[in-house]
């Protein structure tokens, strides 16, 4: 097992850094010479204080400003958890509030290495771990709220595993328990070579999600108005799986070398250009579905549930 100041973290790799994100660039600079001068640039700018706040960092005001709207899902939710369900705002809204909230966490979070890759900063990194926390407590909250306040039949087990597309996103929960609970440098000094393996079932968990969407709305359009009343973008699993091809694209090996070849040689630009199409179609599908979670978390803090 390596000691803990030999530990290195790979700038491309889905799991966290150390507190100290600025260790390691001698190695980038031997295997890429030029691209950890920019990159230290943004990160070292990051890391001075704040003149606003000048006994604190630039880079923790940010990270902190970033990590708020984390909590948007749960603040929706707290009417309808105070009201005790009143006017049944929890049973016909909670799913999609709290669902899409975690699915928004889970997407930010996966979203973090390919960003790395772009940009080659990294003062931003503590921002996976964090969504990636708040995904499970997200989730956890998402289970434990349909339990109680569903109109399945079969009691709290059975609103949350007695439909398919239910016992999957419960599935999602249990594989996160181990990925959050290992999460930290701790444990990953504690599980050496191991570690890597368990912060690697966030794959599973990516490929579960979908999985549960697709079980939830399937390869059709909605009938009629729903949410923000678009038949085809509204739908979830296009929506997932729209924002899923350029995180995915963006961990291939190739694609990542050559966008760091370009980002080195000053040609940024042609990277942009290239991808153009996928951060469109990534930045589209997040609208709607960030658009779908306040139009249905309104719901929730006007008290005003749909009927059905």
């Amino acid at each position: 097992m390596s000691r803990p100041d030999t530990i290195r973290h790979y700038p491309d790799a889905d799991y966290p850094y150390e507190e100290d994100l600025y260790q390691g660039y001698a190695d980038d600079e031997q295997e890429y010479p030029g691209k950890a001068n920019k990159r230290a640039s943004v990160d070292s700018w990051m890391a001075r204080q704040s003149t606003l706040l000048p006994r604190v960092k630039r880079r923790k005001i940010a990270l902190v400003l970033l990590a708020l709207p984390a909590f948007i899902p749960l603040i929706f939710t707290l009417r309808g958890w105070l009201s005790l369900n009143e006017k049944l705002v929890l049973t016909n809204t909670e799913a999609d509030v709290l669902g899409t909230g975690g699915e928004i966490t889970f997407l930010l979070c996966v979203s973090i290495t390919p960003l790395i890759t772009l940009t080659g900063a990294r003062w931003f990194a503590p921002l996976r771990r964090w969504y990636g926390i708040m995904f499970f407590v997200i989730g956890l909250s998402d289970s434990i709220t349909a339990s109680i306040t569903g109109d399945f039949a079969g009691g709290p087990i059975g609103r949350v595993a007695g439909h398919s597309f239910l016992l999957a996103g419960l599935f999602v929960i249990l594989l996160a328990l181990p990925v959050v609970v290992t999460s930290n440098s701790r444990m990953q000094r504690a599980l050496g070579k191991y570690w890597k393996r368990v912060q690697g079932v966030t794959y599973v968990i990516w490929v579960m999600i979908i999985i549960h969407l697709g079980l939830l709305d399937g390869f059709r359009t909605f009938n009629g108005p729903q949410g923000d009343g678009d038949p085809v973008f509204h739908q979830r699993l296009y929506q997932i799986l729209a924002i899923s091809l350029p995180l995915v694209v963006l961990r291939l090996p190739p694609v990542r070398r050559w966008v760091t070849r370009q980002r080195t040689a000053g040609q940024t630009w042609k990277v942009w250009v290239a991808f153009m199409p996928l951060f469109t179609l990534y930045l589209l599908a997040f609208a709607f579905v960030i658009n779908e979670e306040f139009f249905t978390g309104y719901k929730i803090i006007t008290m005003t549930p749909p009927a059905n």
